[in-house]
């Protein structure tokens, strides 16, 4: 977690809002998962908030242990946990990945990927850093879980 950190609305960011799973999409698609017996699969991603990149500059004390000069600080290049842009940069970096893998945003909620596929389709539901994912092609979601 950054300690030595202080961050002010409108000086060191602007928006810190990340989308997440809304409660009608996570009972939605488990309904269409009961009805048509698709296997469903959840995953977490260790570190999740590490994997974000900042697009502001944000600087922090060295942590304990670190030994450099006195005065001096650390800009970080990416998010860590206890910066308030971690959660949004991390939305993003995950958003870039899963559309490089031809899936897209549902117009309803975010946080909801989809991907047609010639064997039929791989669902993909985001709560933070946890992941529902299922369907109907399970080739397809193997290859997901690959990528991943």
């Amino acid at each position: 977690m950054a300690k030595g950190l202080t961050q002010e609305y409108g000086i060191h960011y602007e928006e810190t809002f990340a989308p997440i799973a809304r409660i009608t999409s996570v009972r939605t698609l488990l309904a269409i998962v009961a009805t048509c017996k698709w296997r469903l699969t959840q995953m977490d991603v260790k570190n999740a908030f590490l994997k974000g990149e900042l697009e502001e500059e944000v600087y922090m004390r060295p942590p304990p242990g670190y030994t450099c000069q006195e005065n001096k600080v650390c800009r970080l290049r990416k998010a860590l946990y206890g910066i308030k842009q971690a959660p949004k940069a991390w939305f993003a970096k995950f958003q870039k990945t899963i559309t490089q893998f031809n899936f897209s945003s549902s117009g309803h909620d975010s946080a909801l990927f989809t991907r047609k596929t010639y064997n039929g389709t791989v669902v993909l539901l985001l709560y933070v850093d946890d992941m529902i994912i299922t369907g109907d092609d399970s080739v397809g979601i193997e290859e997901l879980k690959k990528f991943l």
